[in-house]
């Protein structure tokens, strides 16, 4: 029997849209209930190469897709962790082997409605139900709430670049295996680093990478300059090929004179090989999560900073509040599923954010007081 043999038995359909990490893991959770499941992600094939670091709860993970195996990851004593690239590419690998899902990259959705979505191309999608899975500047978020359409600017930036261990010049001492995360604050500037598998998923001392995320409250500026902040929205990342040279030198000056080694020494080869790139922190409230036979999940859905954690975790209870309701209903119409779910996560989804935004809230007055001082 084909693949085409098997997903032609499944009744019910769901369009994603959204290939990332939330979208992908619900799209292996709704698989497995017998769903056919269509993802439709914006990137090109072999379009994983940015990205960051990011905590992962390998144990839910594994919980709510039903996964075996798990991710490349570096285990430590505060949380395991890994590269966004390793982890998509680990999920999408999964998703392609499975019956009842298919993923189709280069699917730019432009229009969304009742229970189905357009593409760049004119494509029509329908499904018994559609998620939006497609990040903080959702296009799914634009029918679910057409009166708060934007996530909001919550006035910094976070410069993020991963660095290989073996980059690192040998006299310098880094971290044990297993050893935690680090954390620094040196006036207004934060700085969270934490050891990332390599770009091969190992992660074997010698072999790692040091993933580096420094926030910075001052570059408003510079984001609108660049197009990427109107007012309180933002439009998109700085790439690394795109911050210019002098703020680099900016940059290394200010990292030279205030983080210790080998966060330093790591920061200052990542600044001449450009490979620092900036991605602007902003905050979604949510006051609903459904509309019609469309739903919202992870930062889609709740949008804040990873100052407190946990974003992937949330995007994870939204998958498991979805599969939850779908196993509980193997007979009727996946719309019976969205009342629960909503009842179910829009509270903790809006708590979440109240968190972030305090925390944030503290973060910036910290930096005007030193500002002033």
């Amino acid at each position: 029997m084909t693949t085409a043999d098997v997903t032609s038995t499944r009744s019910r359909r769901v369009v994603i849209v959204g290939g990332s990490l939330v979208g992908l893991s619900a799209a292996i959770a709704l698989a497995r209930r017998d769903v056919q499941v269509t993802v439709l992600e914006r990137t090109p094939r072999g379009g994983y190469e940015g990205g960051g670091g990011l905590g992962v709860d390998v144990d839910l993970l594994r919980t709510v897709t039903g996964l075996a195996d798990s991710p490349p990851v570096c285990r430590g004593i505060d949380r395991d962790t890994t590269a966004w690239p390793l982890l998509a590419s680990w999920l999408e690998a999964h998703a392609n082997a499975m019956p009842g899902i298919d993923v189709q990259r280069g699917s730019h959705v432009v229009e969304v409605g009742d229970g189905f979505v357009v593409t760049a191309d004119g494509r029509r999608l329908d499904g018994d139900l559609v998620i939006g899975a497609d990040g903080a500047r959702s296009t799914v978020r634009r029918w679910v709430s057409p009166d708060r359409t934007d996530a909001v600017y919550a006035g910094f930036l976070l410069w993020r670049a991963m660095v290989a261990e073996s980059e690192l010049p040998a006299a310098i001492p880094w971290l044990e295996p297993n050893e935690p995360s680090r954390e620094y604050y040196s006036g207004p500037y934060r700085l969270v680093t934490y050891p990332v598998p390599g770009a091969d998923g190992s992660s074997a001392p010698g072999a790692r990478r040091l993933n580096l995320v420094w926030y910075d409250p001052a570059r408003a500026e510079l984001l609108a300059e660049r197009g990427l902040l109107d007012g309180e929205t933002v439009h998109g990342t700085l790439a690394a090929a795109d911050v210019p040279a002098q703020l680099r030198q900016e940059l290394e000056e200010v990292a030279s004179q205030r983080w210790p080694t080998p966060w330093r020494e790591a920061l200052e080869i990542a600044l001449r090989r450009s490979l620092v790139f900036a991605t602007p922190v902003v905050h979604y409230r949510p006051d609903r999560l459904i509309r019609g036979r469309v739903a919202l999940a992870g930062d889609a859905a709740h949008a804040a900073s990873p100052m407190v954690g946990g974003g992937f975790r949330q995007g994870l209870y939204d998958v498991a509040a979805l599969d939850a309701e779908v196993r509980r209903r193997p007979g009727l119409a996946l719309t019976s599923v969205l009342s629960p779910y909503e009842q179910q996560r829009l509270p903790s989804a809006q708590a979440h954010v109240e968190r972030s935004q305090a925390a944030s809230i503290h973060y910036l007055e910290r930096w005007h007081r030193t500002v002033e001082s």
